[in-house]
Formats: structure tokens, sequence, C-alpha cells
């Protein structure tokens, strides 16, 4: 539900590019490093290294531009900075993991979730599958390239399992938020979850991705010489389990 950002590996002023790892967060699972889903420059920072924040809370907000920094700092300071730093949508939550029921269940499958790679997007395409059923995933380890309104993103697992079930094959597309695949603790657990969830609980697992999966709305930049294209970061969810995170740098 929660992450600690461990460091932020910009400083304020400072361009910002796609796929460069902007902080790092700390996790009931791992410490990851957190890439930048848009181009800009860092404005304003919400949460300072050592301190957490939930899941799709605004971090940090990018200005689209160096000459828009001032601006966008003044319009936070104006009023704005508490609300955007203090509530998380709380729309922001990560999608329930699928319903693994009935005998032999094992209890540590896990959901992989479309993750939400901008602050505008509702859906990813799959481009690739890194893995195939059955294989051993690792944290860290790349698990599919995700397509979006932005870029396409290589996708870290951040779970330690097996890869049991996809329900979002390669060329299709997933809500933000939605499962898209289960990974099994063990390779021996594997048919005991392709079981269950082919038991009834399958469609419900791939269509119905949890409401509060959307990504937090980006902190109200308003007032005038406000810049139109400035986003925010937000906190993301690494695991299916995580409702805050910790910046640890």
């Amino acid at each position: 539900k929660e992450g600690r950002i461990t460091q932020w590996a910009k400083s304020i002023g400072d361009k910002v590019e796609v796929g460069e790892t902007l902080l790092v967060v700390e996790s009931d699972k791992a410490d990851m490093d957190v890439e930048s889903f848009e181009d800009g420059y860092l404005a304003v920072i919400f949460t300072p290294e050592g301190e957490s924040a939930l899941v799709g809370a605004a971090v940090a907000v990018l200005a689209a531009s160096a000459a828009d920094i001032p601006r966008v700092q003044a319009a936070l300071k104006n009023g704005n900075s508490a609300s955007a730093a203090a509530a998380p949508a709380a729309a922001a939550a990560p999608a329930a993991a699928p319903a693994v029921s009935g005998a032999g269940k094992p209890a540590s499958a896990v959901a992989v979730m479309m993750p939400a790679l901008s602050s505008t997007m509702k859906e990813g395409r799959i481009t690739q599958w890194a893995k195939s059923i059955g294989d051993k995933v690792e944290v860290g380890e790349t698990l599919l390239v995700v397509e979006s309104d932005k870029a396409d993103m290589d996708v870290e697992s951040f779970e330690d399992g097996y890869l049991a079930v996809i329900f979002t094959p390669e060329g299709e597309s997933a809500l933000v938020g939605a499962a898209v695949a289960v990974l099994a603790a063990s390779a021996a657990d594997i048919p005991r979850v392709q079981a269950a969830l082919k038991n009834g609980n399958s469609a419900s697992a791939a269509a119905a991705p949890a409401a509060a999966a959307a990504p937090a709305a980006a902190p109200a930049v308003s007032g005038a010489g406000k810049p139109a294209s400035a986003v925010a970061v937000m906190m993301p969810a690494l695991s299916s389990t995580m409702k805050e995170g910790r910046i640890t740098q």
C-alpha cells in the first residue's frame, strides 16, 4: 500500500527523459529503480528521501521545460502543494489478485497487473512476454514489454515465482490495474493454479480490474502562467501487496 523513497536520482532543475531512473523505492518486497515515463524537468519534490507515500500519491512534479519550473513551483506554492502531496487518489490502490480458490489452492499465488506507465495511461498493449508458462521469474527480471500512449517499456517483476497463467497474450490490451497473468509460488503449484482458475475464476480475473486501479490525478497546477503540460510523478505499486512506498535515495 505504500513505498519508502530511498533515493532521488535527479535533483530539482534536472532534465528527465523517458526510461531514466528517477527514484529508488523500498517496498514490502524489494528496493527497485523507478524509471520516468515522461520527459520533463524536475520542478517539485513532495516526498523527500527517507519518507513514505501511499501507492498512487503524487511524489513530485515534472515541468515541460526548464523555463516552466518557477511557474510550476509558484502555482503549487499558492495553495495547491498540501493537497497534491497529501491526497493520493483513492483510485490508486493496486488491483486485487485473481480469485484462486478451491481445493489445493496455493496460498501465495499472486497476480501480475498492468502498470500505469504514464499519468494519462488508461490501458496498455502487451507487445512481448519475456517469459513463457512454466518459467521461473525473479524480482527485477523483465517479465513483459508494454506499449502505452507514451512509450514502449520493459516491465520488471516485483515478485518471485513461476509463470502459471497468462490472461492477456501478446498483441492484446488490458486496462491499467487489470490482472494480466498469475505467478505460482513453485513449479509444483502451476497445475493447481491453472485448475483453480479454469474452474470458474479466469473470466472474472481477466476482465474485472479493480476500479481502484486508475492512476492518481496530477496535482492541481493552476493560476496565471500555468504550464499546461506539467505532470505528476506517482508512487508506483511494486508488488500486489504494496500500499505505500518509502523513497530511499
